[in-house]
């Protein structure tokens, strides 16, 4: 038993250890994140996406690898975008975060402030949720005793 622990903790080193983790932020939070020329929505920022290395160009002579650009576009109809990204030192196991600031200027502010208010507090719901676990509901008595 000990050693299927020990092989499946391997396995996911080692598939976490081929890509690359990006979580996508925007400000303010709740800006819907989406792949550029595609129509593939990853989520409400903040949102994580995991690229294979097998999915992306091989690296260039300096080990950069390029992703796809991704365009944040909030309730207020504002957007903002990224075009392809290279990221260098793929090897490093670190999380990678990307910021995609809402222009300055743009009506609807008000908007997109309650949007990010109300993904905080679903986020808080979440985390609150994870740490004290799921409550089961009462079972019924299955031998009839009272």
């Amino acid at each position: 038993m000990l050693v299927i622990c020990f092989s499946l903790i391997a396995l996911l080193q080692a598939c976490t250890s081929n890509g690359l983790r990006i979580t996508y932020n925007s400000e303010p939070q709740g800006a819907m994140i989406s792949i550029v020329d595609s129509i593939l929505s990853l989520g409400r920022a903040p949102t994580v996406r995991y690229y294979p290395l097998s999915t992306l160009e091989q690296p260039d002579e300096n080990g950069c690898v390029v992703i796809p650009g991704v365009m944040a576009k909030w309730d207020s109809g504002a957007s903002a975008t990224i075009n392809r990204l290279r990221i260098c030192d793929i090897a490093r196991q670190t999380q990678r975060y990307i910021d995609l600031p809402r222009p300055r200027g743009y009506p609807g502010l008000d908007i997109d402030l309650e949007v990010a208010s109300q993904r905080a507090r679903e986020l808080n719901r979440e985390r609150e949720f994870n740490r004290i676990g799921v409550v089961e509901p009462p079972r019924s008595n299955p031998t009839g005793n009272r």
